[in-house]
């Protein structure tokens, strides 16, 4: 059986709302009047090599079950359980000292907050210097630093820890794009060497392509706790559902070519066939090109596209940042999306395309339009359902 490298277990983090509420109740069992769990009970337990991601939505307790894990925020019950070398990149750069170099505060971060003595991270400040690329800035004070060069440091501090399992949020690479490709190849080897990851990500796509298990908090408790594909799945249905619910402005219903005054929305959706040309009839079995341009002036939007039966029964959905796509670019504030369906297999009948534009996280949806189209034919007497996949009955050999 492998070993289990990180137990939380009943994790939970109680804040009180008022000064009388502050008080130490008689059992940390007893709900505090006017308190508030920003975690409640959760609990799960990690292998080596385990990579974990943390969803949900803001203010759901992600932080705070970050923090607990790292250790900067003590638990009103419940207990974390590790003997492996932990490091986290929360909140990079807190903690440096303006007055100091590079080199003190780098020196300084390996041996406070890595618990690494004050001899073995003096032994390691030449690889975070050649790590961060700062080279003879390396030596001044921190206060002369921009943003981009604190963050360089701070990352190149934790790299050479040589972590066994790394808790971390969305900050994964920081600075340009090649001290990026840099971080991403130290992420990378952490990774291919058996590294037990725990990511906290509004990026669902950066989720999936990372993570092999998620786990959803709501409300400071467990949502769901399992396979990625599956807990994301159903975080993202239960997104529409409650804003939907909660009458915001998400998944607002429009015309193609109209507009809904969303910060991303749909302008237009078309259905091509072979020739090129816009069409909303296709024989069955035929090839399908689907263009999806959106207006997204305040960052690069991801979209949901799903093929419904008429009476809205799901078939198929797929999503740009799960399939790690980037749109173009066609003017300034407007992007599109092109698919293509080289063998469409519905079977003749009533559908509908229907298509989302969710914020630069995947997590938000903001609008919804959708067109009718039907598949031409003639429905053969075996299939049933509502595709029709290539198969054959083997022949039997005689008893």
């Amino acid at each position: 059986m492998d070993e289990v490298v990180l137990r939380a277990r009943g994790l939970t983090k109680r804040y009180p709302l008022t000064a009388a509420a502050s008080a130490k109740p008689a059992s940390p069992l007893l709900e505090q009047p006017g308190s508030f769990d920003a975690l409640a009970e959760v609990s799960f337990s990690l292998q080596a090599g385990d990579t974990l991601g943390l969803i949900g939505r803001n203010g759901a307790g992600k932080s705070t079950l970050l923090g607990v894990l790292a250790g900067t925020i003590q638990p009103t019950q419940g207990t974390v359980e590790t003997q492996r070398r932990v490091a986290s990149l929360l909140d990079l750069g807190t903690g440096f000292h303006p007055l100091e170099t590079g080199r003190q505060n780098a020196e300084s971060m390996l041996s406070l907050y890595l618990r690494m003595s004050r001899r073995a991270a003096s032994g390691q400040l030449s690889a975070v210097r050649e790590f961060s690329g700062l080279a003879d800035r390396f030596e001044d004070p921190i206060r002369t630093y921009s943003d981009g060069m604190r963050l360089r440091l701070a990352f190149a501090t934790v790299s050479v820890l040589q972590p066994e399992i790394l808790i971390t949020d969305e900050v994964l690479v920081v600075g340009d794009a090649e001290f990026q490709n840099r971080c991403e190849r130290w992420f990378d080897a952490f990774l291919a060497g058996g590294g037990t990851l725990v990511l906290c990500s509004h990026d669902l796509g950066q989720i999936g392509r990372l993570c092999r298990r998620a786990l959803w908090l709501e409300n400071g408790e467990t949502a769901a706790l399992g396979e990625t594909a599956d807990v994301v799945r159903a975080y993202r249905e239960s997104l529409g559902a409650i804003d939907n619910d909660d009458s915001a402005a998400a998944g607002v219903e429009h015309d193609s070519g109209t507009k809904s005054g969303l910060p991303f929305e749909v302008t237009r959706l078309s259905l091509r066939d072979t020739a090129g040309s816009e069409c909303h009839e296709l024989p069955a079995g035929s090839a399908a090109r689907i263009s999806i341009d959106v207006a997204a002036p305040a960052g690069v939007p991801n979209v949901f596209l799903g093929i419904t039966t008429a009476e809205l029964v799901p078939v198929y959905g797929v999503a740009s940042d799960m399939d790690g796509v980037q749109p173009e670019k066609i003017a300034p504030g407007l992007y599109r999306f092109e698919l293509s369906f080289p063998d469409l297999p519905l079977l003749p009948g009533g559908y509908r395309l229907r298509a989302h534009a969710l914020d630069e996280t995947g997590t938000r949806l903001y609008d919804t339009v959708q067109i009718e189209f039907r598949v031409q034919g003639e429905i053969p007497p075996g299939p049933r359902g509502l595709v029709g996949l290539p198969h054959r009955f083997l022949p039997q050999e005689p008893a």
